[in-house]
Order: C-alpha cells, then structure tokens, then sequence
C-alpha cells in the first residue's frame, strides 16, 4: 500500500477512539470519555454459551484520546513512524478492536514486521470471528516463520468458509527445517480428509510434497487440485514446477504453453511462461517477449527481458538496439550501458564499450563493469590508468562492491606479476573488512605463490574460525602443508573434511592423491590422482599425476601425462619444476 492511500485509508476509516469523540465532545477537562459500542461478530451457535452480543461501553481516559489524536496529526505530517508507536501502545493498553485493527493497518502499510505480527495477533484475538483479522494474523505469522501458527488460523478460516493461506504456508516451508515440513504434511493430509475441494489445501499439499521430495505424490495432488478446477492457473504453475523438478521440462513447457494459447492476452502467464523456458529454450522465451512487447510496447521490463534473451542467443544487433532504446527511455540505464558495452567489446568497439562500462551506476553490475573497464585499460598497457580507477572507486562504493575492488585491485597487481603490490592491497582492504573471508582467501593464496607458509597458515585458519566449513580454506590448508611442509597427517584431517563437504572436487581429490603420495600411499595416490585428472584434465593435476607414477617408476605414462599437462598450459611452471626437480626429460 502507498503512502497516500495508506492515509486515505486512515482518514476514511478513522478511529471511533479519537475523532468522532472529540468531535462530540471536544477538548474538556473531564477525566474520561465513552466509545461508541462495538459489534462483536459472534457464531450463531454460540451466542448462549457466551451470553455476550457486543462489547460493553469502554471509557476511554483522556491521554488515549491524545495519543490517538497526535497520531492522526502525525500522519498528517508525514510523521508514520510516531503514529505507529502511538496506536501499537493504546492497542496494548485499550484492548479496543478497533484501536488494534488501526494499528495492524498502520504497520502493515510501514512493512513494520514485528508490529505487524503483534498487532494482527491482537486483533485476532479481540475479534475472533472476523476472517479478515485471522487472515492478515496468518500472513504475518509466515512472515515470521510461524507456520504452525499461521496453519491453526487458515484451518479456522477453512472451516468458517473463509480465505486461507495454505499455499503461502507451504512455501514458505521450504525454507525450513524438513520436520517441519514433515508436520505440516501430516496437519495437511488430515485436514483433506473432510476439505477434498479445496484447491488451497490440495496446492500447498503438493509443494510440501515436493519439498519431501515425494514428486509423484505431489503430481497427484496437484492432479486432484486440477480436477477440481481445471483453468485454475495455480494449479497449472504448480504442475509445472513439479514436472521440472521431475526432469520433465519439455512436458512442463508444453503444458504451460497449452494454457497460454488459451489465454493469448493473459500477459502475466505469457511472461511467466517465457521466463519458464529462457534456460531449456532461449528461441521460444524470445518469441514470447516479441509478442508481449507487440501487447505491452511500453513495458520497459518486457522490452529489457526481450534485450536479455536476445542477447543469450547471440542476437547481438538486435539486443544492442531494444538496449538504446531503454537508455533513450531513460529505464534499467545501469543494466543497459552495461550490456552495450559487453555487446560493443564483442564486436571489437572497445572504445565506446569503455565509455558505457564507465557510465554503469552503483549496483549490480557495477562491480563487472569496472572490471571490463579495467581490463580494457591494462590491455592497452594503461596500468596506471586502471588502478586509478578502482582506488576512486573504493573510496565512493557501497560496503560490498568495496570488498571485491579491494579484491579487484589485487587481481590486476597479480596479473602483471606484482605479487607484493597485490598482497599489499589485499592487507589494506582487510583493515576496512577485518573478517572479510573472502580476502582473508586470496591473501592466502597469494601467500603461498610467494612462500610465505606461515602467513597463509594463518589467514587459513582465520577463513575457518569465520566459516568452519569453508570447504576451498581446508582443502588450501591441507594442501599447502601437505606440499610445502612435512606435516603429512595434519594436513590429511584438513583435507578429508573438505572432501567430506565437497566429495566431487577434482581440486580436493588432487589434494587427497598429494597428500596419499607424501604419506607413501603410493596406491591410494594413483586412484585418486586418476580419477582428478578424468574428472578435470589440469596441468597442476598432471605434474603431480607424472610425479607419483614416475617415483613408481612408469616412466613412459608419466611423459605422457605431463605432455598432456603442458597440451593444456605449455607455460605450466609447475610441470616444468616438477621434470627439473626429478631430473625427467620428456623430449
């Protein structure tokens, strides 16, 4: 909700509490003032049991009334922060429906979560038979991943024939913990014993299906929503998404497809079938944004997705004009410059790319773009040029593009063989970002290319006191000292942790055959380095491949294998150190 609605809503609506009283009474000096009685909406089949049809007249003291009246001035003055404080605070001390109703409205229309929980709770709890507050209650409840919570409210609502919120629930699930999901699915399948019409229940029955990984379960039952309603687009989106997760994405598009040609002017589900098909068919999503931009030729996010898409397909003319054309709109300009500029470089313009990368804002492509500006800048041998420009921009950049220039300037130091100038950068950004991982890595691996063991050692294990499962850190650690120390067993237990978080890493199965071979595991090494160099063929894999098997002495596989390294980098140093250091001759 906008501002400006949100007060119209307020002033439409305004508190019985504060207005309509001062406006009968005035500003006294009594003591205390009446509000109007409230209807209390009570079940008909309960009305003897609670003997209760509306609420009793509640004196309200003066300084509620003030409270109020202030918060209606402020929202008057824009001051939304001071009417919600004040309307939260004589909810709790009211207890007045309305007073708690206001106020959820006031928090919900600031995105105030906490607030917004409370109040809606409040109101709920004062009105229990209004569906609207059980509702609203219940959305916020899933907002603060209170999905019990939030079921026990939409199963009232069910019952009462009222709005649920079954699907959102379940979505939300997904990112919780799987017993949650697990409980939820059986308060789910319970409830479908007496509500087997209710597409809501039977939806978010099958996402929780799908989040168990139970797929054909949950293509049944989002079979089950289907015939109940079978043009339900809900139902449909939810088929989709369980025949991808099934593998059956050429299945899923056609569905999807079929209910677009059914509905050709339904722009939503054409953009959602496109973007559906942009990963497995670039061609078909293309086809679809040129339709919608035919239907919608003023909507900016169509014609950018159209740029994109384009673009993917290597549609280079046509992505690069739908790309002026919103920099002419003035709309995505940040995006725009950036994808005119990869579009141009492409093309061999690198002048005019350079200046499109330059007028990329702060956000997110702001980090790519100076690095392609950069680099433009360091190939034509403008190094000076290029640091400047990151140093610049650090200084003016939000907290994480700054990370990664700090990162950025080292890279361009270590790229023209300035080791000690890239370290140093790496340290001057971790006095900004003292436990930046991220640097804190680097400045470990470039500690090892200028064998400073102990230096590395210690950034290492830094990276794991922040992240203990910092797979690449325990996998370095290990491998560092299992290369350039004798602690052999040490290194091992740092390797096989990251093994056991990363199983199919060729770098960490390198570093278990390395380590097999230092601790005179000669076949253990062999297994692990063959299957790394199949997995991943690398010159680093290869030299220490060709090492283990020509210590074993099969000297001709070994030539081989490092003639296939230096195949794939003929300038590998560590090859070339490897046939110095054994004395091998591969000629």
């Amino acid at each position: 909700m906008g501002f400006r609605s949100f007060k119209q809503g307020l002033i439409r609506s305004s508190c019985v509490a504060t207005l309509s009283v001062f406006a009968l009474h005035g500003c006294t000096t009594n003591p205390t003032h009446t509000a109007a009685q409230t209807e209390v909406p009570v079940a008909p089949e309960e009305k003897e049991v609670l003997k209760l049809d509306v609420v009793p007249d509640k004196p309200f003291p003066i300084d509620t009334l003030y409270a109020l009246l202030v918060a209606e001035m402020a929202i008057d003055r824009k001051r939304y922060d001071i009417a919600l404080s004040n309307y939260v605070q004589q909810a709790i001390q009211t207890r007045d429906v309305t007073v708690a109703s206001r106020a959820t409205q006031i928090a919900r229309g600031l995105n105030a979560r906490q607030s917004a929980l409370e109040m809606s709770q409040l109101w709920s709890e004062l009105d229990p038979y209004n569906s609207d507050a059980r509702l609203i209650a219940s959305i916020e409840l899933i907002e603060a991943n209170e999905l019990l919570e939030a079921f026990a409210l939409s199963k009232k609502n069910l019952e009462n024939g009222d709005p649920t919120a079954f699907e959102s629930i379940a979505v939300k699930a997904e990112k919780d913990d799987i017993k949650i999901v697990k409980t939820l699915l059986e308060k789910y399948s319970e409830l479908l014993n007496n509500h087997k019409t209710d597409i809501g229940l039977w939806l978010g029955y099958s996402i929780l299906l799908q989040q168990a990984g139970q797929l054909e379960e949950a293509l049944a039952a989002v079979d089950k929503a289907n015939k109940i309603d079978k043009d339900n687009f809900r139902t449909i989106f939810q088929e989709t998404r369980v025949l991808h997760k099934m593998g059956k994405a050429e299945l899923a598009n056609e569905r999807l497809g079929q209910l677009v040609d059914k509905n050709p002017n339904n722009i939503g589900l054409r953009v959602r079938y496109a973007r559906l098909v942009w990963n497995t068919s670039p061609e078909t999503a293309r086809e679809q944004f040129q339709i919608l931009h035919e239907q919608s030729p003023n909507d900016q996010e169509i014609l950018y997705s159209l740029a994109l898409v384009e673009k993917d397909l290597g549609l280079l003319d046509s992505a690069k004009d739908h790309f002026v054309l919103l920099l002419k709109n003035n709309q995505y300009p940040s995006a725009a410059h950036y994808h005119l500029g990869d579009i141009l470089q492409k093309k061999r313009k690198i002048k005019v790319a350079f200046e499109h990368f330059m007028q990329v804002g702060t956000g997110q492509n702001y980090v790519a773009a100076t690095i392609k500006a950069s680099d433009i800048l360091v190939n034509q041998n403008k190094l000076d040029e290029a640091l400047s420009l990151i140093k610049t921009r650090q200084q003016t950049s939000t907290e994480r593009t700054q990370e990664s220039l700090f990162m950025l300037e080292a890279d361009i130091y270590s790229r023209t063989g300035k080791l000690l100038e890239a370290k140093e950068a790496l340290t001057n950004g971790l006095k900004y970002f003292p436990d930046s991982e991220r640097i804190l890595y680097s400045r470990a691996m470039l500690n090892t290319q200028i064998d400073s063991i102990e230096a590395a050692e210690k950034d290492l294990k830094r990276v794991l006191e922040l992240v203990p499962e910092h797979a690449a850190a325990l996998n370095a650690l290990g491998y560092t000292l299992a290369d350039k120390t004798t602690r052999y067993q040490e290194a091992y237990e740092y390797i096989k942790q990251a093994y056991a978080l990363t199983p199919n890493d060729p770098a960490v199965i390198d570093s278990l055959g390395w380590v097999a071979y230092r601790l005179g595991n000669f076949t253990e090494a062999l297994k692990r380095l063959r299957a790394a160099m199949k997995a991943f063929p690398d010159h680093e894999i290869a030299a220490h491949l060709g090492e283990v098997l020509w210590v074993n002495g099969n000297h001709k596989e070994a030539i081989d294998v490092w003639k296939q390294g230096l195949e794939l980098s003929p300038e590998s140093k560590i090859i070339k150190n490897t046939l110095d250091r054994l004395n091998a001759d591969i000629k």
